[in-house]
């Protein structure tokens, strides 16, 4: 009888002590996003990372071909997608380093990213606020470039990372 019982008792605390197997981290998530949605997340400060597109962008398209290829590898990531096709953004003028927009969601987006001119964007936000931007697309080595927010990007000196370090970042 006691030789069931200390076999009992070894198998029942084997069965607690990691014998599971691992919890599976949610697979790669994107979630598209209304600029109302992107100023409740701030206003509720959370921590995201926000890609920002439009159609017709031939870098958009060839960015999204390689992540979907290699979204596997990156479990647990969700990002926030908004597309910006219908915000009427423009360069009053050419040669302007800088947008304007006649629509009221492209307005909201240029009050939070003032110096917003290329797609795709990639924004990093911490507790409610924009701290880093990637932007344009790089598809022979997969990487984005990474600016300042308080200035037009400058190709010439911004670091080329890849997509996924920028992504993992906020994660």
């Amino acid at each position: 009888m006691k030789t069931t019982t200390k076999t009992a008792i070894v198998v029942c605390a084997s069965l607690m002590c990691g014998c599971a197997a691992p919890a599976k981290a949610a697979p790669y998530k994107i979630v598209d996003v209304t600029m109302d949605q992107i100023d409740d997340m701030m206003e509720e400060k959370e921590t995201f990372i926000l890609l920002v597109e439009r159609e017709g962008c031939n870098f958009c398209q060839a960015m999204n071909e390689y992540i979907e290829e290699t979204k596997g590898e990156h479990n647990g990531i969700v990002v926030y997608h908004l597309d910006t096709t219908d915000f009427e953004l423009y360069r009053e003028n050419e040669g302007d380093m800088t947008l304007v927009s006649d629509t009221e969601e492209g307005n909201r987006l240029l009050e939070i990213f003032p110096f917003f001119l290329y797609t795709p964007a990639i924004y990093s936000f911490e507790e409610g606020k924009p701290v880093d931007g990637a932007f344009g697309y790089d598809e022979t080595k997969h990487t984005v470039s990474t600016w300042n927010l308080n200035s037009t990007i400058d190709w010439t000196l911004a670091q080329n990372v890849p997509v996924w370090d920028v992504i993992e970042k906020a994660q």
